[in-house]
Formats: C-alpha cells, sequence, structure tokens
C-alpha cells in the first residue's frame, strides 16, 4: 500500500525530518567544538604563566590553553581606552569605555594588557589575545627606549572580565539543540516504522479507511493527474503537503493578492487561489498571476457549481451558516448536473 504516490510522499516528508534532525545534532556538535576551549579554560581554571611562556606564542587563536593568570610589576596605565559606539544613520548616538590599556613589566618583557577602567594592578587574569598593529604601533610610539619597544610581546592580555561571555547561553543552546534533534529523529523513526502516523495520512483517514482511500488517490495518479505549484490535482482530489481536500466537497474559489512594500515603498505583489470546502479546510495555491490565474480557471471548468470570488458578505456566511453555504452549491451542482444530462 506504501510502494504508490502516497507512500512516496510520506517517505519524503520522513527523509526531511530526518535530515532535519541530523541537521539541528550537527549544529549542536559545531557550536559544542566552538566554545569547548573556553568550556576547558573555565573548568580547569587560569594557568599562571611568565614572560617566556607568552613571547613562545606565535597564533594566540590557535592556543588551546589561553585563559592565564600573569603577574607583573610596575603596571601603567597608557592613557588609552576601548570604546564601543552605537550608531544610527551615520551619527554616534551613545558610546561605553568597556576597557583601560596598561602596560605591565613581566620577565624581561612589556606586556599590554586590556583591563577594567583605571584597574591598575601586577596581577591580571584573562584571555590570550593577538596585539593588533594599530595598538601595537599606538603604544610603541609612546616608548622612547628602543630596548622597551623590542621587548614589547606580540600578544595581549584581556583581563575585562569577558573571557566566559556567552559560555552558558551557548550551552543552554547547545542542549535545546540536542534535545530538539533527538525529538525530531525520534518522530521520523515512528514514522517511518508506522507511516500512519504521517500528517497526511491523518488527514486522509477522515474521509475513510486508508487502505481504500491511498489504493484510490495512487490508481488516479498514476493514470490522470496533474501538478501546478506544488499541488497535485487528481479527478477526486487535490493534494498539498498534508493537506487534502476532495473535488466534490469545494465549495469556494477565489483568489488572494498580497502587497508588499519596504519601507512605504511598493516592492510587488504576490498572487494565490484559496480553495474552501464543505468542512471547512483551505488550501492556499500560491503562484505567477498567469499560473494562478490558469489554476484557477481549471478549477472552475471541472467544478462549475462552486462559488467563485471574494467578498466580505460571502466570508460571513462561509463562518457563520457553513450549512447554508454548502446546500446552496449543492442546489447548483444539482440543478447544473441536470441541465447538463
Amino acid at each position: 500500500m506504501w510502494q504508490g504516490f502516497i507512500g512516496q510522499r510520506v517517505a519524503a516528508g520522513t527523509k526531511k525530518l530526518r535530515t532535519l534532525g541530523i541537521a539541528l545534532l550537527l549544529v549542536a556538535l559545531v557550536l559544542g567544538l566552538c566554545f569547548a576551549k573556553t568550556l576547558v579554560n573555565v573548568a580547569q581554571g587560569p594557568a599562571s604563566v611568565d614572560d617566556k611562556w607568552l613571547a613562545s606564542v606565535t597564533n594566540p587563536y590557535i592556543l588551546w590553553r589561553n585563559f592565564v593568570t600573569v603577574k607583573g610589576r610596575k603596571t601603567i596605565s597608557t592613557g588609552m581606552s576601548s570604546i564601543e559606539q552605537t550608531t544610527q544613520n551615520g551619527a554616534v548616538i551613545s558610546e561605553q569605555t568597556t576597557g583601560e590599556f596598561m602596560i605591565m613589566a613581566v620577565g624581561e618583557h612589556l606586556l599590554v594588557v586590556k583591563a577594567r577602567t583605571k584597574e591598575i594592578a601586577e596581577s591580571y587574569t584573562g584571555g590570550v589575545v593577538a596585539l593588533s598593529d594599530y595598538l601595537k604601533t599606538q603604544i610603541l610610539s609612546q616608548l622612547t627606549d628602543r630596548d622597551q619597544k623590542e621587548a614589547t610581546l606580540s600578544v595581549m592580555l584581556d583581563a575585562t572580565g569577558s573571557y566566559a561571555e556567552g559560555l552558558v547561553a551557548a550551552y543552554v543552546l547547545v542542549v535545546i539543540l540536542v534535545l530538539a534533534g533527538a525529538c525530531v529523529l525520534a518522530l521520523a523513526k515512528r514514522r517511518t516504522e508506522n507511516p500512519e502516523r504521517h500528517p497526511l495520512c491523518n488527514a486522509l483517514s477522515a474521509y475513510g479507511p486508508l487502505y481504500t482511500i491511498v489504493p484510490q488517490i495512487d490508481g488516479e495518479v498514476s493514470s490522470s493527474a496533474s501538478s501546478s505549484c506544488g499541488v497535485t490535482f487528481t479527478p477526486s482530489w487535490i493534494l498539498k503537503g498534508s493537506k487534502v481536500m476532495r473535488r466534490d466537497e469545494l465549495v469556494w474559489v477565489y483568489k488572494k493578492l498580497t502587497k508588499t512594500s519596504v519601507h512605504f515603498i511598493p516592492a510587488g505583489t504576490s498572487h494565490a487561489v484559496i480553495l474552501r470546502d464543505s468542512r471547512g479546510k483551505l488550501i492556499e495555491i500560491n503562484g505567477r498571476e498567469q499560473v494562478v490565474n490558469v489554476c484557477m480557471a481549471n478549477l472552475v471548468e471541472v467544478t462549475p457549481w462552486v462559488v467563485l470570488g471574494y467578498s466580505q458578505e460571502l466570508q460571513g456566511i462561509y463562518n457563520r451558516e457553513r450549512n447554508a453555504f454548502v446546500q446552496g452549491v449543492s442546489e447548483r451542482r444539482a440543478t447544473m448536473q441536470r441541465r447538463n444530462a
């Protein structure tokens, strides 16, 4: 029963679900790995290092152990600060000082430290990062002694207290992604073992037993079916994704135009055909205007008794007095069939 059109739809939907679950787990893995170094460093605590260790660091970005404590002497402020600015339409609307740059003697070297404002100390804890060329040029310009310039390390210590920033939020997100991925994969497994759990099958079961409905649709699809805008039309059925509708229950068809704008500038109009049936179901078929018009014309040609066009009055009758709406369509259908008999 699951080898035909419906079975293929169910299998394709389950495959997408499985792919989504795997993707969620992969994102969780990548995010976890990105923050793994920070997690390990925080768990182990800051390592005590000297100037020889700092001088041996060539690329701090590939350094695994980069959360350290450095003890030095003769710390002075460079008078330079790190400032974050918030701009709007090119104008600065606010700014915040995020740190002050210090120079500290460590062994035979000088270390640039980004510390909290006015926090002059002889010991700092933070992350080892690269000293930018711009910052190094600005700081070295303040040093008059050539030996001091040569003794300045090519790395700096960020001790502003932001080393583990975002760590908790990142791993909360990792846990959420893992749980979501596991749930999605479990759902895909259940649908593989029991295709009747698929939303399409749930929708079809409202019309009768699946063992009769599914072969009927499979037979119509293989003999006389058409597809347009992601919708499959058979002589008796209309299917879009997990939505399904019987053609003989179609009672109302109308066009929907949606105008979009960006900053009050018109950006285009989208077109759709709305199908409403006697059960209150809705199927929306989106596409280019020409395709939508052809689709609507075909529907009206096959089911000419349906109500065509939209008005608030029709919407009110359909919502509040659907039985009367459906009865009116049924009478029109009977009248047309008698005429054509």
